[in-house]
């Protein structure tokens, strides 16, 4: 079934179901680009590794997948009742180890990067967070080089990278290699598709279309969210405007009512 929502959908951004939506965007995003741009081109996918330490403020995003348990048997507790039971004691790891899939883009001609394409994170947008001072770090890396930089953001939450203005709930970004005082970026809000946006080659070949519309609504039927999905529970944040609110609940109840639900 369908999304409800005639654009992004709000309810896939909660940080805990993110990285499925993150890894179907990515799988389905290098399926459709490696169609229109093979075989002079190859798109590659590879991982961003992010360490967040015990005080990094976007650690809270993240669920780590080991624990240590420093006390013994699980089964302990009292059988008298009004007595504290015994806790499990865990020891939650010193570092937690995040990798986000990005895509490059590769000349098979001299094998040299063309461009870089990057879906954000919950913890690229979480001020003074690990995450996002090596986002930043490697977006002004490549900004620096002849590659291509496209970051494409699906999350209300959180801070934008510099240089992008406030508009719409979501946006992409284009900076083309070597035109640093330049930024082409496509805004879009909850109520709007997602727009269709360029990716750059090389002169003289034209833009690539990427279609983020189709790609969401890809992941979403191909993955089966409307299953997934629990409608009734609290939107993702930040919070919605009264009027946005009232037309949310409105696209539920008519997504509900004609058995979509």
């Amino acid at each position: 079934m369908h999304s409800p929502f005639p654009g992004m959908d709000p309810y896939l951004e909660r940080p805990d179901r993110w990285s499925g939506v993150h890894a179907g965007l990515i799988a389905v995003l290098r399926e459709n680009l490696a169609r229109q741009v093979a075989p002079r081109f190859f798109v590659d996918s590879e991982d961003n590794v992010y360490v967040l330490g015990l005080d990094d403020p976007a650690r809270s995003l993240v669920r780590p997948d080991v624990y240590m348990v420093e006390s013994g048997r699980i089964d302990t507790l009292p059988a008298f009742r009004g007595r504290i039971a015994a806790p499990l004691v865990l020891d939650l790891p010193a570092e937690l180890q995040v990798r986000v899939p990005f895509l490059r883009i590769i000349d098979t001609s001299d094998r040299q990067v063309v461009a870089i394409i990057e879906v954000l994170s919950p913890i690229n947008k979480v001020s003074g967070s690990s995450g996002q001072r090596d986002f930043l770090r490697k977006r002004e890396q490549i900004l620096q080089s002849d590659a291509h930089w496209l970051e494409i953001d699906l999350l209300r939450a959180g801070t934008r990278s510099p240089g992008i203005p406030p508009g719409g709930a979501y946006v992409a970004a284009l900076h083309r290699a070597g035109i640093r005082d330049r930024l082409e970026a496509w805004f879009v809000g909850l109520r709007q598709p997602l727009p269709t946006i360029a990716v750059p080659l090389r002169a003289p070949l034209a833009d690539v279309p990427m279609d983020l519309q189709e790609t969401v609504e890809t992941v979403y039927d191909r993955y089966r969210y409307d299953t997934g999905v629990d409608y009734g529970d609290e939107l993702p944040p930040p919070r919605l405007g009264e009027a946005d609110d009232r037309w949310l609940r409105e696209r539920l109840a008519t997504w509900q009512q004609t058995g979509n639900g």
